[in-house]
């Protein structure tokens, strides 16, 4: 049988193994529950995290959808701006180019351009243009000189101070006012100053004309101090027409000396078909003043005669179409003068034959 003191060793052994279980299973539950929240932190860190990172990547998805939209913002811009620069490009040089009188070469400009091509290219091209060469051909003479080209400025700055020369000597319009017109001036290095000198020349040739000269060639070609102007600046340029006008105003201004008046046809038909002089001219209307005013009146008071004037006179004396006709007209008139006075010194006798004896 246990004692007492067994029982009670027993019972308190009992008693610590209880206690230890209890606190084995308290140090258990603490370990599970410490388990459990770590296992529960860890969840929810782990949510925390997919969670970030999902915002990371929807705010990254956000980021880059913005970006892409401000990068397509900036090609639009730059496709805007560019095509804005482009056409702004494209007005200016068809300005440029107008103001040099080449307006044809606005399409050829809008091609270029086109091509993605710098304005100083486009220039240069347009520069081998046949358009651009023919409009500054100055330059193209002037190379041929061994002479510098000009600028489209300096050659523009040329013409102009050539125009205000001729505007300021009040030469008709359409005379050295075209582009081609300076040419010549531009490819012979010719000066404003030269060539306000050869006008100031050329003027005071006119100055010094013959007035009947002059006269004549307002009278027959309506030309004032402007036009002869321009003829006497310039004889090479229209010689063939200033001939003609020249000899048929001559022929004029030897009318006009002897009180008579010839219509245009007439001079140019007597000096550029017939080959009059002046000289010639002078002695021709000599006679015809002479016989003239006879001839006239006889023709009035002769019965079943022609009526005899400037053109019929002009003709016996000179030639022409239909002279041979008119000096028989001339001469039946004055032997029909003779007759009518009986051989006295009629006037038939002393100024019609007279006056055209030797002539025809």
């Amino acid at each position: 049988m246990a004692t007492a003191q067994e029982i009670r060793d027993a019972a308190r052994a009992k008693a610590g193994l209880a206690q230890a279980q209890a606190n084995a299973a308290k140090t258990a539950a603490d370990n599970k529950a410490r388990a459990d929240k770590a296992a529960r932190d860890k969840a929810a860190a782990a949510k925390t995290k997919a969670e970030l990172a999902a915002q990371s990547a929807k705010d990254k998805a956000t980021a880059d959808a913005a970006a892409a939209a401000e990068a397509e913002r900036l090609r639009n811009r730059l496709v805007i701006d560019d095509t804005e620069n482009r056409l702004d490009s494209i007005a200016y040089l068809q300005d440029l180019f107008a103001q040099y009188g080449l307006g044809s070469l606005a399409n050829t400009i809008v091609d270029l351009k086109q091509q993605g091509l710098t304005d100083r290219v486009v220039s240069i091209k347009l520069k081998e243009t046949p358009e651009f060469k023919q409009r500054f051909v100055g330059n193209e003479n002037r190379r041929k000189a061994g002479l510098q080209p000009l600028t489209p400025a300096e050659y523009l700055s040329a013409e102009a101070s050539y125009k205000k020369v001729m505007r300021d000597s009040q030469l008709p319009s359409g005379f050295y006012d075209q582009p081609d017109d300076f040419a010549t001036f531009l490819g012979n290095d010719v000066s404003p100053s030269e060539l306000q000198s050869r006008v100031e020349i050329a003027n005071q040739s006119i100055q010094n004309a013959d007035p009947f000269y002059t006269d004549s060639l307002r009278k027959l070609y309506g030309l004032q101090s402007g036009d002869m102007l321009a003829y006497a600046l310039d004889p090479e340029r229209a010689l063939p027409f200033i001939t003609r006008q020249q000899k048929a105003a001559q022929f004029g201004a030897e009318a006009a000396r002897q009180g008579l008046q010839v219509t245009t046809p007439m001079a140019e038909t007597y000096t550029g078909q017939l080959g009059v002089t002046q000289e010639q001219a002078r002695q021709g209307f000599e006679q015809v003043a002479q016989v003239l005013p006879v001839a006239e009146r006889l023709s009035q008071i002769t019965a079943g005669a022609q009526p005899v004037g400037m053109g019929e006179v002009t003709s016996a004396v000179f030639g022409g179409a239909g002279s041979a006709a008119y000096k028989q007209q001339l001469q039946n008139l004055s032997e029909q003068e003779k007759s009518r006075f009986a051989g006295q010194a009629g006037v038939g006798k002393s100024s019609l034959s007279r006056g055209t004896s030797g002539q025809y």
